[in-house]
């Protein structure tokens, strides 16, 4: 599974949950999540996209992203990690700081600069959602994908453009050359199976051996396995009773008495969001 495959099995960057549909604005799945628990915990944090609550802290101490308000991520902070995790296996964590000051100043929680990091992050879904082919992965393909994409774009200062089209593009060619390093590493490892075992791979088409051998990579740590759960199932894990608990605690604290729910709205929500949900 990857960044570029088809959407059914295409991972979001920097998460560990799919897309839904084709089109789908990457960051839309995380707004739910948000609209249903005002915030996420680290521990669910950890659970959309994959990392280590140790790794995720280890970014906040080093200011590449601004401190949770109250032990809560919130769209900011996300959008932050998502944006980070997805380029760090191509470019230096301090070069992706670097990168972020370039379209936005700093880490504060105030949401400043050119562009919200979480739209941001919807061109860069958008993009990639669009480049299913070699000649979109080449540099006229990726250029004229973000030039798309950022047509009707208009930030705040004279070189808004231009910053989001370099950053922008930038991120694509990391995040296209970090499935390409991971389908590499896939076939290395069928390689190196194939020298330990000769004559075992030899009946194998090249196509199904990548398959085959992504598949028994994400077979071998739980880590691995959870990538290949949808945020929806993860919510599952989580205990749902205290999304309710975080909303009920704030209404016992500011005295306020939640209205009644329309029926008919609440089942047009998602099934985690809606009021009285188990």
């Amino acid at each position: 599974m990857g960044i570029l495959g088809d959407a059914k099995d295409k991972l979001l960057p920097g998460t560990a949950t799919t897309y839904v549909e084709y089109g789908e604005k990457g960051f839309s799945k995380i707004e739910m999540l948000l609209e249903a628990t005002g915030g996420l915990s680290l521990s669910q944090v950890c659970a959309v996209t994959g990392l280590e609550g140790s790794t995720i802290q280890n970014w906040v101490k080093r200011g590449w992203v601004a401190h949770p308000k109250g032990k809560k991520y919130e769209e900011i902070h996300i959008a932050r990690i998502l944006i980070i995790n997805a380029l760090k296996e191509c470019i230096k964590l301090e070069h992706i700081a670097l990168l972020m000051d370039y379209v936005n100043d700093s880490t504060n929680d105030k949401g400043g600069g050119i562009i919200k990091e979480s739209e941001l992050y919807n061109f860069l879904c958008d993009a990639l959602g669009r480049m299913g082919k070699v000649q979109d992965q080449s540099r006229g393909g990726v250029e004229a994908v973000v030039e798309t994409l950022i047509k009707s774009y208009k930030g705040p200062k004279p070189d808004s453009h231009a910053r989001i089209r370099k950053a922008l593009t930038l991120m694509i060619y990391a995040c296209v050359c970090t499935d390409v390093k991971r389908r590499t590493e896939a076939m290395m490892q069928q390689i190196l199976q194939d020298l330990e075992h000769p004559g075992s791979g030899d009946a194998v088409v090249p196509e199904a051996a990548e398959q085959d051998t992504a598949d028994e990579l994400s077979k071998e740590t739980e880590s691995a396995a959870e990538a290949r759960k949808t945020v929806a199932q993860a919510l599952r894990e989580w205990d749902i009773s205290s999304v309710e608990r975080v909303v009920i605690d704030h209404n016992e604290e500011s005295g306020v008495t939640p209205p009644a729910e329309d029926p008919e709205k609440s089942i047009s929500r998602p099934w985690f969001s809606r009021k009285g949900s188990k």
